[in-house]
């Protein structure tokens, strides 16, 4: 299987060196099973992040699959300045080119890649979970689900933050091998994240949107209440449509949903660091017994009560 990585400037270190490494090591372990795997970039010379010298080769006629590692962007505002930069452009072109001929993959910023280059208009996709509104307001025909760490539709693979690049890696090597993607992350001592869920910080996605930040600390003071979107509403100054409104093109997802984030983050706090009982805690956060707390974790957290203790 022949995989282009595509890079340029400012290139996500570990991001990139993940995938090589990932495929590497499929290599070592997978006998005739093999990925040719080649560096390349629209610029003649390119350097990560921390200023390594990435060696380069012109972009191929043909490949198979054209993966793009992160862009090392940390914020909003730098992701949304990285495109403006002419390398960054170019890249974007080169995306739109190939995915006439090829797959294409991503990770974290560098979804975002595809998402300018047009390759994930009306297509499920995942990116970094700190991300999600900038995405959904730059890319409003995708059908985003940040809350995936791996999401593969047609032609198209993206993953979630940082280190889903491993996770991206591995769901190639799947597609090859089931038996040889289950060593190699054996090897690099990776257990399966099917999900975001765990890793996702709602207070710092919430600061996207001045209402939905005065959303977020109404109800975390009343999180043991029932949730009441008309008390809600009059307490943020808006409608009770419009904090819907907002709270969905922000977040991508209801108000309540909110609500539930909130009140499991909390709930997973409380299991860490306390020795209360789990009727207590699902109590102080909203919910009635027990059981509706560990059903909500084993769903949206793939966790559980004995697990976080």
């Amino acid at each position: 299987m022949r995989i282009c990585v595509v890079v340029v400037d400012d290139v996500f270190d570990t991001g990139l060196t993940s995938i090589l490494d990932t495929f590497d090591v499929a290599n070592e372990l997978g006998g005739e099973l093999r990925f040719e795997v080649t560096l390349s970039s629209p610029r003649a010379r390119v350097r990560t992040h921390h200023g390594l010298t990435v060696p380069v080769q012109p972009l191929p006629a043909r490949t198979d699959l054209l993966v793009v590692p992160a862009l090392a962007c940390k914020s909003p505002a730098t992701i949304t300045a990285a495109f403006a930069r002419p390398e960054v452009a170019a890249l974007v072109e080169c995306v739109r080119k190939l995915s006439k001929k090829c797959r294409v993959a991503a990770a974290c910023t560098g979804t975002f890649v595809l998402g300018h280059a047009g390759v994930l208009d009306g297509k499920r996709a995942t990116t970094s979970w700190w991300l999600g509104p900038t995405f959904r307001q730059a890319f409003p025909d995708v059908e985003l689900d940040d809350g995936e760490m791996l999401v593969s539709e047609d032609t198209v693979i993206t993953a979630g933050a940082a280190l889903a690049h491993v996770d991206l890696a591995l769901a190639v090597i799947r597609e090859r091998s089931p038996d040889l993607a289950a060593t190699v992350a054996k090897y690099l001592l990776i257990d399966h994240r099917p999900s975001q869920a765990p890793y996702v910080a709602p207070s710092h996605v919430a600061h996207d949107d001045e209402m939905v930040k005065q959303f977020e600390r109404w109800i975390r003071g009343r999180l043991g209440e029932p949730f009441e979107l008309a008390k809600a509403a009059r307490a943020v100054g808006a409608s009770e449509r419009t904090l819907q409104r907002r709270v969905r093109a922000v977040l991508g997802k209801p108000p309540i949903g909110f609500v539930q984030d909130l009140r499991l983050e909390r709930a997973i706090h409380l299991l860490r660091v306390s020795k209360d009982s789990v009727d207590s805690i699902a109590s102080s956060v909203g919910y009635e017994d027990g059981s509706t707390l560990r059903s909500l974790l084993r769903r949206k957290m793939h966790t559980g009560v004995r697990e976080l203790r």
